[in-house]
Order: C-alpha cells, then sequence, then structure tokens
C-alpha cells in the first residue's frame, strides 16, 4: 500500500541550512562526529536564527554547483522515471563583531522531469488527497532561484536575536499537449530568540511562517480544447474542458520550535528539539478574474522531538546517541460538499548510536553509525474504500573513512546501507539501498579550498525487477577570506 501523503513527515522548513560538504562525503555521519555543520546547538539542530552568531563564528564564502539524476522504474505513478538537475548556490556566513553576524544565500535551480505522467502539479506528493492532470505523458521544465537573508546578534549580555527571510520563485512547462504553464513561489520568514543561562545551559526559541502559492494555466497552441481532470483520491475525477484553463494550489504554514543545549564537564554535550507544526493546503478553481471557489481542502498537524548526545571520551573517540518521535496527522475534505475524503496518521519512534575513532598522528577518521526506526502509519482513505494499517521496522547504518595524504589533500570516503520491511514513501516492501560516497579536500591556500564529491545510490526490491539509481557530482569551492 504506497502511504501517496507520507511526505509530509519531512517538515517543510523554510530555513536552509549551510552545505555539509565533508559530513555528507563521509556518508552523512551527523551526531556521532566533531565538525562546523554538525554542531549540538540551537541553530544547527532546530534552526533558530538567533543562535547563528556562536555556531557560525568564521567568515566563508561557499559556491556550489551541482549536478544530480535519478533514473529508475521504481517510482509512483505520477513521478518521473529520469530527473536530472542542476543547481548552483552561494553561501556565505560574515561576522560583523558587536553589531552580529549575516548569513547570505543564493541559488538557481534548473530540473528536467523527463516524461513524467500526467500530472501537472509541481508536487503531486506533499500530502494533498487532489491531483490535477491531463491525458498525456510529457517532459516538465522547472527553473527559479532562490534567496535567503539570516542576521543573528547579541541585544544584551547572553541573549540573542535573530531572524531569516527567504523567496523562491519557480517557472514550469510542460512540453506537450496542454502545454501547461506553472508559476510557484515561496515566501517565509524565521524569528527566534535564544538565551545563554550560563556556559553549559542555553534555551531558544524560533517561529516560522510561510505562504506558498501554485498557479496552473493550461492552453492549447492551437487553440483547440484541452482535457483535463480534477481527482479526488486515487478513482474519483472530475473532467474539464476549454480552451484555456487555470488551476491554482495555496499553501500556508507556521512551525513552533523550541531547543536546549546542555554541556555536562566539558566532554558531554546534549541537545532537545522540539517542532509543533501546522499548515494548510486549498484547490481552487477561479470563478472570475478576481474570486477563486475553493475545491478542496487539506489540514496538518505534526509534532516532532530530537534528542541528541555526544560524549567526547578523549582525543581519539567520540561517541554520539540519538532519539526521536514523530507525530503527523492530516486529513482532506472536499469543500463542496463539507465531506472528508481522507485521513492519515503516522507515528515515528526511532533511535540511534555511534562512535567516531581519530587519530591524529596518523591523519586518519573512522565514524559508524547505526539508526533504527518504528513506523507505523494508518491510511483511511474514503473516497477509495481503502483502508490500511502497516508498521515496520527500517535500519540504517552509516561508515565514513577520511585520511589527510598531505598538508593539500585529504580523501573522504562513505558507505550507507539501508534496509527497509516497508518503504513509506514508494510503497514498496524489503527495499535494499546501497548509498556510496566518494570525495575529498583541496587545499589551495590558507583562504581557499575545494571539495569535490561523486554520490551513487542503488535501490532494489527483492520481491520483483523494479530499481532506481541515483547519483550527483558536487564541488564546494570555498574562501575563507572574501
Amino acid at each position: 500500500m504506497k502511504f501517496k501523503l507520507l511526505l509530509l513527515i519531512l517538515f517543510i522548513s523554510p530555513t536552509l541550512f549551510a552545505q555539509q560538504s565533508r559530513l555528507d562525503a563521509l556518508g552523512g555521519l551527523s551526531y556521532s562526529i566533531v565538525d562546523i555543520d554538525s554542531q549540538i546547538d540551537p541553530y544547527i539542530l532546530g534552526g533558530n536564527p538567533a543562535w547563528l552568531i556562536n555556531s557560525q563564528v568564521n567568515r566563508r564564502l561557499e559556491i556550489d554547483p551541482v549536478f544530480r539524476n535519478s533514473k529508475g522504474d521504481y517510482h509512483r505513478y505520477y513521478e518521473s522515471g529520469n530527473i536530472n538537475n542542476f543547481d548552483l548556490s552561494f553561501m556565505g556566513i560574515k561576522p560583523l563583531g558587536s553589531s552580529g553576524t549575516f548569513r547570505g544565500y543564493a541559488s538557481y535551480n534548473y530540473e528536467m522531469q523527463k516524461d513524467r505522467n500526467k500530472i501537472l502539479t509541481l508536487e503531486p506528493y506533499s500530502g494533498d488527497a487532489f491531483f490535477f492532470t491531463d491525458t498525456t505523458s510529457g517532459d516538465y521544465r522547472y527553473s527559479g532561484p532562490t534567496f535567503e537573508f539570516m542576521h543573528s546578534l547579541e541585544l544584551i549580555d547572553n541573549f540573542f536575536v535573530g531572524a531569516s527571510v527567504s523567496y523562491k520563485i519557480l517557472d514550469g512547462l510542460k512540453k506537450v499537449y496542454t502545454f501547461a504553464e506553472t508559476l510557484y513561489r515561496k515566501v517565509s520568514g524565521n524569528i527566534g530568540i535564544a538565551y545563554r543561562f550560563s556556559n553549559n545551559f542555553s534555551f531558544g526559541v524560533n517561529y516560522e511562517i510561510y505562504d506558498a502559492q501554485e498557479r496552473i494555466t493550461a492552453t492549447d497552441v492551437n487553440n483547440r480544447t484541452v482535457q483535463t481532470f480534477l481527482y479526488r483520491g486515487d478513482r474519483y475525477k472530475i473532467e474539464l474542458r476549454g480552451t484555456s484553463q487555470s488551476y491554482k494550489l495555496k499553501k500556508f504554514g507556521n512551525i513552533f520550535s523550541a531547543q536546549t543545549q546542555f554541556t555536562y564537564l566539558e566532554n558531554l554535550t546534549i541537545g532537545l528539539d522540539f517542532k509543533y507544526v501546522l499548515h494548510n493546503s486549498k484547490s481552487l478553481f477561479p470563478a472570475s478574474s478576481l474570486i477563486d471557489v475553493e475545491d478542496g481542502y487539506t489540514s496538518y498537524e505534526n509534532s516532532k522531538i530530537i534528542l541528541q548526545a555526544r560524549w567526547l571520551q578523549s582525543n581519539s573517540f567520540t561517541f554520539g546517541f540519538t532519539a526521536g518521535y514523530t507525530d503527523d496527522n492530516s486529513w482532506s475534505k472536499n469543500s463542496k460538499r463539507n465531506l472528508t475524503i481522507w485521513e492519515l496518521s503516522v507515528d515515528d519512534i526511532f533511535t540511534g548510536v555511534g562512535l567516531t575513532y581519530s587519530n591524529k598522528s596518523k591523519n586518519i577518521l573512522v565514524g559508524t553509525e547505526y539508526e533504527l526506526h518504528s513506523i507505523a502509519a494508518d491510511s483511511l482513505k474514503y473516497i477509495d474504500n481503502k483502508f490500511s494499517e502497516i508498521t515496520a521496522f527500517n535500519h540504517i547504518a552509516r561508515v565514513g573513512f577520511e585520511a589527510s595524504l598531505s598538508e593539500m589533500f585529504v580523501v573522504r570516503i562513505g558507505y550507507n546501507f539501508i534496509y527497509k520491511e516497508h518503504d513509506f514513501i514508494f510503497g514498496g516492501k524489503n527495499v535494499v539501498t546501497h548509498f556510496i560516497t566518494f570525495g575529498g579536500r583541496v587545499k589551495l591556500s590558507n583562504s581557499v579550498e575545494i571539495e569535490p564529491r561523486f554520490e551513487y545510490a542503488a535501490t532494489r526490491l527483492s520481491e520483483n525487477s523494479l530499481y532506481k539509481n541515483n547519483y550527483g557530482i558536487y564541488t564546494t569551492l570555498r574562501f575563507y577570506n572574501f
């Protein structure tokens, strides 16, 4: 059973975090390794902009060109089996002394989804029970920029404030039949405060808000009648005909977060992050040039708590621990009849442990992490008369290796083994993924370095021949003086 709504467990946060090129090259090691991008603090753990001034104390400018490809027949009905993504991003952090710390981010993304099946919306599996389609498969192109600005300041002794704002816009075009054009924009803001009670204990809270809108216009190039459908659930649809058709999605969300950071005996750091999310989505058709009629409505309520701890046992050994719980609930209704058509609840309890060994005399580092997720999902699709309850244990193991060949060259290798009794996003059973990373660092000078990285993931289902292969080529060009 495919739980198409489970993407909502990935909390939609408007904050854009710093690149993590070293951690990603080490297979995604995080809570068991000491790194500037894996600190257990309110900024890294909870996305609180107020703590930026304490978390990122060194200036840096990073330029990241990226190419990614996903290809294979293991995908959902409305998704493409061949996606190419090109991205170029710029991220700068600049401490300003008594004026705080500034962070800026800008990127431009180009994505080509080849032979995508019928769907006309950007994110068909974002949690809505409504699907706007036409009758054909075809290539879809999306492109556009994203900007974010963040500032953090110590307002008075040990009291910190911070805020960020981001803006994203995408243009989309389907290159066949309806030639549907998409205009997507998202505006978000994040404001936070934090207080350092002592050198060993800090507490912070932040509030995020976002507003997104996607407008789709389908018009035949020869001014002929085009045929589209609005699906309510998986089976039932409304047929729409006309020479020009418009459809709109509006999404609005609130995210409330709280974080703590506690250091015990200088060697043990513990962090706690709690998030509570309320957001909704509206499916709209224009009744006139000024009035939109709501056809569908989806409401989401999500909560998540994460605990992380890191113990520096010695100069050689670092132990890490994480645990958490997520509770995600949503329901969709037909607004015109005020009838609930879909309900979904998902719970995820997880825990993980990790260990990193570092030998500075031999310039090597080896780390490993293991996580266990116990997931339970209850899907009630009233309109389709489908009712399911599924529980599963999913496993992930990570290994990372780093060696300094010289002062100039560093080599990094990472590997993940992922086993899912049930893949709650794509629907497969007994899914195995092998994920390999290879990268390094070339230090050109004290102020300039390059970190290239290659990633490859192979996913297979043991019960049939479905597969999916992902690979990515990444380069980080980093400047410490700018």
